[in-house]
């Protein structure tokens, strides 16, 4: 079953955090900073701890753009440290002894992991070769890899390798299109400013209001959510319908407007996971809702709106929804999943998910989930949309780049965005593929880095340093 969902370790895309339990005797001596090293084999990722009263805490990847990881629930009891991290399916259970923080990092599997004081130093990414990337995809195990950065000077650099499909011959090329998971959302963010700017929709737009009709037995708690609520994760919705609700929808349609209202609908009926603003969870359910939204206000699918409003006037040609390629041809990277079937000559054991005619029940995320997840396209096309984001070009007007780009209700999730300052981040895995995408204004570069293999916890450190390792190359 494929579901979009947060990756997993780390740097994963970020929003506030918040701090549960009461302050304990020893509260004080954990606070500051402290920095770790999470051994994960093949590489080592650095980690800074920032700890505030509250008690409160926030997690950086220092090797991976030192990027926020939120944590959900602070605890210190004595002695103990517990940290509970949602976002990444993750926790840390530690103990202070001798001005160290001792204990386990717990992620599927479990390791040790000790913070001392001070700050780690971050040093600068090894810029990305043909060689490199070539070491990165072995390091993961995965089938094809592929990564690009272009400079606002025009300096670009883009390079592949491995192939599209385990036990096919057919070799990933600079111009092949990858599924883009997530990313999609940030992408949706963008089509209801370009909305809004038309005049056909309005940022402060409710649920209630607008989905009323459809759904009139919406929970009084969400009714006054607007797409502001929606598209940072402020909602206090559930991150997803339950499973068995999920497989019941087609993974294809030519018209996934009933679908998308009934999803709406499952999901404004969950009890919430706390109020809004105050409560951040990464919630797909909430861009589906969103796009349903979009849908009524503007009388056409989800999958039409971004077509007109966002890829034809950007000029993304090979951008669309679903699997990427032809039926029955391996064109384009084809996505894999964990499995015996396959197994390539460095050891990788996976399952290539060849592109199936509709109906075919495990190629990508069913089509009622395309707001949060479902489009793929060349980084030639994704590099256009990236720059508008970057230069923050007249296809907007400078209110919505800075509404799109600003975290509404705090913390650093803004619109389909991780936002740190001058750069934009998100990630995305539809648990066939894995990507990545950086926008650094201040440095005037974009990057993109992707694998046709969907092992997120695995993929994550080396596309990651593929991504940053492409934008040191250009910088």
């Amino acid at each position: 079953m494929i579901i979009s969902r947060r990756p997993l370790l780390l740097g994963a895309a970020a929003a506030s955090f918040a701090a549960t339990s009461a302050f304990a005797q020893t509260a004080a001596d954990f606070m500051g900073e402290w920095h770790g090293v999470l051994d994960l084999g093949a590489q080592q990722l650095r980690l800074r701890l920032v700890m505030a009263d509250g008690p409160a805490a926030t997690l950086f990847s220092v090797d991976q753009g030192n990027s926020a990881i939120p944590i959900g629930a602070t605890r210190i009891e004595g002695d103990q440290l517990s940290l509970d991290i949602p976002v990444i399916r993750a926790s840390f259970r530690g103990r202070l002894t001798g001005g160290r923080i001792e204990g386990q990092f717990t992620q599927g599997g479990t390791l040790p992991l000790a913070f001392q004081r001070g700050e780690a130093v971050a040093t600068g990414p090894e810029a990305l070769t043909q060689a490199l990337l070539a070491e990165l995809r072995a390091r993961a195990g995965a089938p094809g890899m592929g990564a690009a950065a272009t400079k606002r000077d025009g300096r670009n650099v883009a390079f592949a390798g491995g192939v599209r499909a385990l036990g096919q011959p057919q070799p990933i090329t600079t111009g092949d299109r990858w599924h883009l998971g997530s990313i999609t959302k940030s992408m949706t963010a963008t089509l209801v400013a370009r909305a809004a700017e038309a005049g056909a929709i309005s940022w402060t737009d409710t649920v209630g209001a607008v989905l009323g009709a459809a759904i009139p037995d919406i929970r009084v708690e969400y009714r006054d959510l607007t797409f502001r609520h929606l598209l940072s994760h402020r909602g206090g919705l559930q991150a997803n319908i339950e499973m068995v609700q999920l497989m019941a929808f087609p993974r294809e349609s030519a018209d996934s407007r009933v679908d998308r209202i009934a999803y709406a609908r499952m999901g404004l009926l969950q009890n919430p996971v706390g109020p809004k603003e105050q409560t951040f969870t990464y919630s797909n359910t909430g861009y589906v809702i969103a796009g349903a939204m979009l849908e009524a206000k503007m009388g056409a699918p989800w999958e039409t709106l971004i077509q007109q409003h966002v890829f034809a006037p950007l000029g993304m040609s090979s951008a669309g929804q679903g699997a990427p390629g032809t039926v029955g041809a391996y064109d384009q990277p084809v996505g894999h999943a964990p499995g015996p079937t396959t197994v390539a000559a460095d050891g990788s054991v996976s399952v290539p998910m060849i592109p199936h005619p509709p109906g075919h029940p495990i190629t990508d995320n069913p089509a009622a989930l395309g707001p949060a997840g479902r489009v793929h396209a060349s980084f030639e096309d994704v590099f256009k949309y990236l720059v508008a984001h970057r230069d923050r070009t007249p296809f907007l007007n400078s209110q919505s780049w800075q509404t799109l780009h600003t975290p509404p209700f705090g913390g650093p999730y803004a619109m389909g965005w991780q936002a740190e300052g001058d750069r934009l981040w998100h990630n995305g895995s539809n648990t066939l593929f894995y990507a990545e995408v950086m926008v650094d204004r201040g440095r005037g570069i974009v990057a993109a880095a992707a694998v046709n293999d969907g092992r997120a916890p695995d993929m994550r450190p080396h596309v990651g340093a593929a991504l940053l390792g492409a934008a040191q190359a250009v910088a």
